[in-house]
């Protein structure tokens, strides 16, 4: 599992079997942490998944840049695909939807 930026609470672990990309997040994604999820991020989709799906049931806090950034990769995917956001926090889904980026992301309870 890759660790964070120094100083901030995030880890990003990552497993992808039969073509899907399961991102498990967690800690607070803000501009502090954003450069060093876009790394990660750029490592996962070099694989070329055909499903990437984000578990966000640890993220305690997430900003705009972030949601962009998770939101973002839909279009590395295949056609009709798009991210799946599994088990946000009220507050994380409550960003999506002020955002308007679940309407680019399928977004599971």
């Amino acid at each position: 599992m890759p660790s964070g930026p120094q100083g901030q609470f995030l880890a990003v672990e990552w497993d992808m079997t039969t073509g899907t990309a399961v991102v498990v997040l967690a800690g607070e994604l803000d501009i502090a942490s954003t450069p060093w999820l876009s790394g990660q991020l750029a490592q996962i989709l070099a694989r070329k998944p055909q499903q990437l799906v984000f578990d966000m049931a640890r993220v305690g806090f997430l900003d705009c840049a972030a949601a962009r950034l998770i939101a973002g990769p839909g279009r590395s995917l295949p056609e009709g695909r798009r991210p799946v956001i599994r088990r946000p926090s009220p507050a994380v889904r409550r960003i999506l939807e002020l955002t308007g980026l679940d309407a680019h992301c399928e977004v599971e309870r």
